[in-house]
Parts: C-alpha cells; sequence; structure tokens
C-alpha cells in the first residue's frame, strides 16, 4: 500500500467526474480560418496539436455545430494561425462572436488576410506562422470532431525566428490561454537550454 502522507503533504483535490476543470489550459490557442464557395470564417481554437512530421499533419478540434466546421468540411481545407501577444484582442474577438449573426468577422474586426498559396483558404497577416492544410479525416470525438489535415504550405513571419527556427518570444511573444477569456505573453521569461546528451548513455 502506498505510504500515507504526512501533516504537511499537500494533497490534490478530486473531480469525479472531472466537470470542474476538465479542459482548462494554459496553452497556446490558434486562429482557425475556412472559406467556400464565397463565404469565410474565422474561429478560435484551444484543442489542437502537430500530429506527424512525415508526412505533415496537423489536427484540431472543432465543434460540429460550429458555423466554420461547415466552411471546413465543405472545401476540403483550413489553416491554423498562430498570433502574438499584442493581436490576443483579435483572438478573444473571433473565439467570442459567430459568423451565424450575418457579420463577417475579418471585416468587423479588421483582419487583414492573403490568399493562401496552394488552398483557397484565408490567411491572417498578423501571424507570425500559419499552416495551410488540406483535410485527411475527420474524426468523431464526442462533442467535438477531430479534423486533421495534411500540412501543404507554411507561412512565417521571418523576424519572428533564429536561425535554429526557435521563436523570438522577447521580439514576438506568443499568446496563451488559460481559459475564460483569459491571455498572457509568453517569451520574455528566463529560457535554459539542455543538450540531449546529458540524458543519453553515450558510447565514447
Amino acid at each position: 500500500m502506498p505510504a500515507s502522507p504526512s501533516a504537511n503533504t499537500r494533497r490534490l483535490a478530486v473531480s469525479a467526474p472531472p466537470d470542474r476543470f476538465f479542459g482548462y489550459y494554459p496553452g497556446t490557442v490558434a486562429v482557425i480560418t475556412a472559406s467556400s464557395e464565397g463565404d469565410r470564417n474565422v474561429m478560435s481554437a484551444g484543442w489542437h496539436a502537430a500530429l506527424s512530421a512525415e508526412p505533415p499533419l496537423y489536427g484540431v478540434a472543432i465543434g460540429r455545430e460550429r458555423y466554420t466546421h461547415r466552411l471546413v468540411v465543405a472545401s476540403g481545407g483550413f489553416a491554423v494561425h498562430f498570433l502574438p501577444f499584442g493581436a490576443a484582442r483579435s483572438i478573444a474577438a473571433v473565439g467570442s462572436t459567430s459568423r451565424r449573426t450575418g457579420v463577417d468577422k475579418f471585416e468587423r474586426f479588421d483582419l487583414a488576410t492573403e490568399p493562401g498559396a496552394v488552398l483557397d483558404v484565408p490567411i491572417l497577416q498578423d501571424a507570425y506562422l500559419a499552416y495551410e492544410c488540406r483535410v485527411q479525416v475527420v474524426h468523431e470525438t464526442g462533442d467535438h470532431d477531430w479534423v486533421v489535415g495534411e500540412v501543404v504550405a507554411v507561412h512565417h513571419a521571418p523576424e519572428a525566428f533564429d536561425e535554429r527556427r526557435l521563436q523570438h518570444g522577447r521580439d514576438v511573444p506568443a499568446t496563451v490561454y488559460y481559459g475564460r477569456s483569459r491571455y498572457e505573453s509568453i517569451g520574455s521569461g528566463e529560457r535554459i537550454d539542455f543538450s540531449p546528451d546529458a540524458f543519453r548513455d553515450v558510447e565514447r
């Protein structure tokens, strides 16, 4: 049996079922765009991930009731953007409003775009990194669909990255989302690099 915790040991509180903190972050927030037959939309997404390097695959969770979901499925494409902290208001705005009201969020929130290099998707010019993705598969996962796309083009701001392709966090800070419309700038804090060899048994 596990040892009993001492009186001074902090214990984690348990929620079962997991209704209080499930889905909480913090984590980087992505902004998704899609277009189909002249219609377009933009939304923020907290649940997303790189899935494969070869081929390059990226996934994002989109609720089936979302307006963007229909555009992604109809067009077979979408774009994933990462915006700096200076654009946090835009991230919050597109995540708090719906295209179903008839409002073009690109115009309402003054979001500059350029056409995709490969797909018919709007590319946000405020992004420091964006992926054009061609839909490969859509998995039903509970109340969201996990949309997997092959990355067919990458857009990036050269000033945002160093020669190792690491982000210049102090100059172009990333945006972290905590939930409940709270955002934080990251990149200006202390950094440390580790050599992978320090953790491996290296034959000499």
